[in-house]
This record gives C-alpha cells, structure tokens and sequence, in this order.
C-alpha cells in the first residue's frame, strides 16, 4: 500500500516485473565485460614482462619456434637433460654445478613453450626428441650424448635413442614414466583429470583468470620446484607460470600421457650401451630397454619431484658412472 501524493486516498500500486530477459542480457553484458577487461590485462602483463625480463640464454629456432639452451664445457661428451612436467632448465642448476667443476660438458634446455620460448602446435615425445636433435646440432654441442631424463623427460629420452641411437653413448633415467604403465587404467584415470584441469588453466590464460587462481593457490604447480628457485630465477618462472606458452606446453605434455602416445621403450633398446635407472619402483620394467651386464638399478628412497632437486648425487654418481662405463667401451673397442 502506498500513499500517492495526487490522490487523497490510499491505492496498491503493483511492482513492476521483471523481464527475464532484460536481466539476462545485463547478465550476458557484464560476462562480456569480465572477459574483456581480463584480456586486457592479460595483454598489459605480458607486456609488461617483455619489456622487464630478458633470456640469459642463447637460443636458435627450431620450424620457426625460438628455443633457448645453455652449453658448457663443450667437449668428448655432451650430458643432455630433460626434465618433468611444469619445470624448465633451472631444474638441473644444482647438478650441472657439480659436473662442470669437474669440466664435464653440460647442456641444458626449454622445451617448446617454457621459459622463454615460443609456443605452438602440439608435440608428441617423439616430435619433442627430434626438435631436441636439431637443437643439438644447431647449438654445436659435440657427440656422442650422455641423456639424462627425468619422469616426462624419460619419454623424451627414449625417443631420442630409438631415433638416435649411434649418437647416444649412455642413458640415465631418473623416476622414469613407463609406457607400459602409461597403458593402464589407473595410470589414465590420473591423467585424465591432470589433463583436463590443464585445459581449464590454459584457457584461462587469456583472461587472466588463471592469474587470479594461481594467486589463491588454486593452479597446479610443481612446489619442490618453485621452493628452489631464489632471485631472478623465481621472478623469471612467476612472471612464466601462468602466460597461455606455458599453460599450452603443460596441457599438451600431460595429453601425451592421458593419451599414451609414445611408443619408444622396446627391450634391448640401448644395446650394449651403459644405462643406470634411478627408480622407486621394486620391479621397474623399464629396467628391460637395456642389457643386464651393462644396467645398474638405484632404489630411490627419497619421495618427492624432481629428484634432481631432492637428490642430486645420486643423479650426479649415475652420470658419472654411465660417462666411466662409456668411455670403457670405446676402449675396448
């Protein structure tokens, strides 16, 4: 009831209704206006970040695609990584140390997508394992290859030496992914969900809204990794972790696992060639893509990833036991 100035009594005046379509289409409007406003500052971040950060490694490109390296002590061996999912070259930092006091030739690299890099069409490991051999070539690093890989990084590997093998000289896998594990249905059902919840992040990329996630600690990250990082480094991987290069490499690597579509690790794979497998595993059976005489096994009992953060001498003894045991059968033969 409601007294109306004009009238000297009193009258019920109704409400008046709302369209379910008006609201509908303010609804639709101010969505719109989210994503817009996100994008932009998607855009300005991104900006902003190429004109702050700089690469403090060379690079060549690859099909067009930039990707960055760093070679040290270029000489009679060539110590390849490749390493787990979300990480990048700043992984291997602490191994790579040990080893080039010790003049030992190191290389180390980004994937398509990480760090710097650029991104791109999707890669198989295998696509990644040829993409790493002209990567080689191009940066002059001297052969034969000691690899050094690390969970998804192991699949990499073992599609270099079916592709590769006369430039490989020894193999070390830390934690490998076994393709006949990847063929499970455990294994899938964890992926699946790993997988789809990448999609949703690099989607959100481009608004932004995986900025603000990440901020509430909602994103998937890898934490051993990023509590390793100090300085620059970290500046450099926060400024990273949540543009669409990064989020794409990550969905695309984690695709590769729901979707099982590496093919590489027959048994015999390595020959004759020295092959030490750092596992946690009783009975690993990628332990089978080398020779008995010529595979030493490490049951690893430190749980966490990457290993190479957690427990680096032990990856650093397998090096140096595979790059010993090498540099026997060029001795003997």
């Amino acid at each position: 009831m409601k007294l109306l100035w004009h009238s000297n009594g009193i009258h019920k005046v109704e409400k008046d209704k709302v369209s379910k379509r008006r609201v509908l289409k303010k609804s639709i409007i101010f969505i719109i206006g989210l994503l817009v406003l996100g994008f932009a500052v998607h855009i300005i971040n991104s900006f902003v970040d190429n004109a702050r950060l700089k690469s403090r490694f060379k690079y060549v490109r690859i099909d067009g695609k930039k990707m960055e390296y760093r070679i040290k002590n270029p000489g009679e061996y060539t110590v390849v990584f490749d390493g787990t999912i979300g990480t990048n070259m700043y992984e291997w930092e602490k191994i790579c140390k040990e080893l080039e006091e010790k003049k030992i030739s190191t290389f180390i690299y980004n994937r398509r997508g990480y760090g710097f890099n650029d991104g791109g069409d999707a890669r198989t490991p295998e696509e990644q394992a040829k993409d790493l051999k002209l990567l080689l070539r191009k940066a002059g690093a001297p052969e034969p290859y000691i690899l050094v890989g690390e969970e998804y990084g192991s699949l990499v590997s073992t599609n270099f030496v079916n592709l590769y093998s006369d430039s490989v000289a020894g193999v070390v896998l830390v934690n490998p992914i076994s393709e006949e594990e990847i063929k499970t249905k455990p294994f899938k059902d964890l992926m699946k969900a790993k997988y789809y919840r990448s999609i949703f992040e690099e989607i959100g990329t481009n608004i932004s809204l995986t900025s603000l996630l990440s901020k509430m600690g909602l994103t998937s990250e890898n934490t051993t990794f990023k509590e390793n990082l100090t300085g620059s480094e970290l500046d450099e991987f926060n400024s990273f972790k949540n543009r669409t290069n990064y989020k794409e490499a990550v969905s695309n690597e984690f695709k590769n696992l729901y979707k099982n579509v590496s093919n590489s690790q027959t048994d015999g794979l390595l020959g004759s060639k020295p092959f030490y497998l750092i596992t946690d595993k009783e009975e690993d059976p990628i332990r089978n893509i080398g020779q008995s005489a010529s595979t030493i096994v490490y049951k690893e009992e430190i749980d966490g990833s990457p290993l190479s953060l957690l427990d680096s001498d032990t990856i650093v003894n397998g090096i140096n036991s595979v790059l010993k045991d090498a540099k026997k059968l060029v001795k003997k033969s």
